[in-house]
C-alpha cells in the first residue's frame, strides 16, 4: 500500500476508548483513499483522505490518530486504470 491506495475497511471493530477519542472511524466495506503512511514503535497506521480527527498527544508530539494497516486491503487493479483514465483526460484536454 501507498499514499493514494484505494483501500477497502475489513475491521471496523473498535474498542469503547477507541470510540471515545475518535470523532471518525473507517466502517467495515466502505472505501477510502490513502493519505498518510506512519510508523510507529507498535506498527504502520495510516490515515485517509475522507476521514479527519483531531489531534491528540502521543509521542511528545501532537499528532491525528492512524488506524492500523491490518483494517484494510488494497482495492487490486486500481491503481493502473487511474493513471490510464488520468492520462486519457490529460490528452483530451490539451
Amino acid at each position: 500500500m501507498k499514499v493514494g491506495t484505494l483501500v477497502e475497511c475489513i475491521d471496523g471493530a473498535f474498542s469503547n476508548k477507541q470510540l471515545q477519542a475518535l470523532k471518525q472511524i473507517p466502517v467495515k466495506g466502505n472505501h477510502y483513499f490513502i493519505r498518510e503512511i506512519a510508523e510507529y514503535p507498535h506498527g504502520v497506521g495510516v490515515l485517509l483522505e475522507e476521514l479527519r480527527n483531531p489531534l491528540v498527544p502521543a509521542y511528545g508530539l501532537m499528532l491525528e490518530p492512524s488506524f492500523a494497516i491490518e483494517r484494510f486491503r488494497e482495492i487490486e487493479g486500481l491503481d493502473e486504470a487511474i493513471d490510464e483514465l488520468l492520462e486519457v483526460l490529460e490528452t483530451e484536454n490539451v
